[in-house]
């Protein structure tokens, strides 16, 4: 935890202003624990000034080791051997953890326990596995967990123990004896019990605590994390509601951001992952060979693409360098809007109820403004709503003959009904004002990995685009994605119609809400009209959230009417979406039953 560490203990760094190991003192102290004793090393007189002679009225003793940089805790435990006589809670004081811990721990009797958790990826070091009657089968150091090690079956060691005093004298402090006296000072004390556990020479009991918060804090990344865990629902609301992403940090039910969960298949992951060192250690390619990738996913000529660092880089170049005015169609996607210069966007506002886009009208506007591009999503975000072909066909017309460049941004017509007669890819090169802007976020399940292409026979277009982009825009790992993908493109369609299915449960669900107004979606999310008589969309987002870990986006920020009561709502799997409405439907009838 550097620089932390250059002139602080680890354990007396923070979470949310309260020190790991004064969270640690408090926490034994109202268990009952009567003395505690503490191995000191690093800048040891702050843990001195800190926790004293005594704290709260528990005894604390200090023992010190003088050789801590050369040796690990197998070390450090077998200094304060002359105490391991009795039951003993054995603790490390990085980890932050809950009281009620200790207190089902201590409810054990005559044997020995260990606190464990669900595995998840973010975890590392020591794990084990259980027997039919809750008793530790395996225990399983980091350094005997190989690449292909199975993590579905095992649970992870909090590093928190109750050491029963038969199984300290019999077998653990012989063991660690002899590990000492043999030289491993530079061992974790799991490998003592690896050899009491795995030997079937004693039997621990595991704890498990997937209902108890604890974080281990190792470096300023859990630190972090372990503030998350520990605020107030209120405060875990304001950290996710002024974030962007990395939401899967966090373990709630995203709702919010819109994307694939059946793509991509495992083989796909698999491939990157067998590459990921040669992948990060080397130069990507470069413009040309990414759009020959391309092209053999879209079955389009490579001079008709633009690959980019995620649409948003394209969409950062069309709305921002290379136009004088451009119109969009509001509600939308407010990165066109977002970045135009200032005086350089105009929106032509969709009219509710229907929120559908007025051709004639949206083509006199762009004419009036002298509009020299216009964007029209299709599915529309957030209102999930396909603009038909003809439609678009008809606007790229008129708006040719104005001299302006229609843009329609597909990026979630995978999820649409009739995908292929909805799509404009085929009609690309009968029009020079028509151009194709994707993400392949939402579609594929890469939002992470930032792809995203421009697509259009307007060659002056291309070429512009292309100027603006750095030689290297595309990492990677991307590019690796990108290389594989036209292999599944059977997987790609099967994982599109899972997500239908999903959303149209949702939206089925949702419709029959009482009061609820549901527009029919052709993307892989729902909008909806909040009842009249129900709390705001903010409202009901920060409820959501704070009460049942579930997160949406209200359309507060969307440029349109009493947009505070709509939501829109993106759809996981079913029994994701149920839940999601069960919560919702519970909000509703609390709200109702109050007024």
């Amino acid at each position: 935890m550097r620089p932390f560490t250059d002139h602080s203990p680890k354990c007396i760094a923070q979470v949310n202003g309260l020190p790991i190991l004064v969270n640690t003192l408090i926490n034994l102290c109202e268990s009952g624990i009567e003395e505690t004793v503490i191995v000191v090393g690093h800048l040891k007189e702050k843990i001195y000034d800190m926790a004293g002679a005594s704290f709260n009225g528990m005894r604390i003793s200090y023992i010190e080791s003088d050789c801590y940089k050369t040796t690990n805790n197998i070390y450090s435990l077998w200094l304060a051997r002359e105490h391991l006589t009795e039951d003993i809670l054995l603790l490390e004081t990085d980890v932050f953890f809950e009281r009620v811990l200790l207190d089902r721990m201590l409810l054990y009797k005559n044997c020995s326990v260990a606190a464990v958790a669900r595995y998840h990826p973010w975890m590392s070091g020591t794990v084990v596995s259980l027997d039919e009657d809750g008793n530790i089968a395996e225990l399983v150091e980091g350094h005997r967990q190989g690449p292909d090690f199975d993590y579905s079956k095992v649970l992870k060691t909090i590093n928190i123990y109750l050491l029963h005093h038969d199984f300290l004298r019999e077998q653990f402090v012989p063991r660690l004896e002899a590990s000492i006296g043999a030289g491993d000072v530079n061992q974790y004390y799991e490998t003592v019990l690896y050899e009491t556990l795995n030997t079937k020479q004693h039997r621990m009991k595991a704890l498990t605590c997937d209902d108890i918060k604890w974080y281990e804090v190792d470096n300023e990344n859990d630190r972090l994390a372990a503030e998350y865990i520990f605020s107030s629902p209120n405060e875990r609301y304001e950290i996710v509601s002024h974030e962007y992403g990395s939401y899967w940090r966090y373990r709630f039910a995203d709702h919010l951001y819109l994307y694939n969960l059946y793509f991509p298949p495992e083989e796909i992951l698999s491939y990157i992952k067998n590459n990921a060192s040669d992948l990060l250690q080397n130069y990507p390619s470069g413009q040309d060979k990414l759009t020959t990738f391309m092209s053999l996913l879209l079955d389009q000529p490579a001079q008709r693409i633009v690959v980019g660092n995620g649409a948003s880089e394209i969409i950062k170049i069309i709305s921002g360098r290379l136009f004088n005015k451009l119109i969009v169609p509001v509600p939308s996607f407010n990165e066109y809007v977002n970045a135009s210069p200032e005086g350089k966007a105009v929106s032509f506002a969709l009219k509710a109820p229907s929120f559908e886009l007025d051709i004639d009208e949206f083509a006199s506007e762009a004419l009036h403004c002298k509009a020299d591009v216009a964007v029209v999503l299709s599915p529309n975000n957030p209102t999930s709503l396909l603009v038909s072909k003809p439609d678009l066909l008809h606007l790229a017309e008129k708006l040719a003959g104005q001299n302006c460049l229609l843009i329609v941004d597909e990026s979630f017509i995978d999820f649409a009904a009739n995908r292929e007669q909805a799509t404009l890819e085929y009609e690309i090169a009968e029009h020079e004002n028509l151009a194709i802007i994707k993400s392949m976020s939402k579609a594929y399940g890469i939002c992470g990995l930032r792809l995203g292409y421009l697509l259009s026979a307007n060659q002056k277009l291309v070429t512009a685009v292309k100027k603006e982009l750095p030689i290297w825009n595309v990492n990677g790992f991307a590019e690796a994605f990108l290389r594989q993908l036209p292999q599944y493109r059977q997987e790609f369609k099967e994982s599109c119609r899972k997500v239908r299915n999903d959303r149209d449960n949702l939206y089925q669900r949702l419709s029959s809400i009482p009061g609820m107004i549901v527009y029919k979606p052709e993307a892989n999310f729902v909008f909806c009209r909040l009842p009249d008589e129900a709390m705001s969309g903010p409202e009901i987002t920060h409820r959501l959230f704070t009460k049942y870990n579930k997160y949406i986006k209200p359309c507060t920020g969307k440029m349109f009417p009493e947009s505070d009561r709509y939501l829109r709502i993106a759809s996981r799997t079913t029994p994701e979406n149920d839940s999601l409405v069960d919560a919702l439907v519970s909000i509703l009838t609390e709200k109702t039953s109050t007024v």
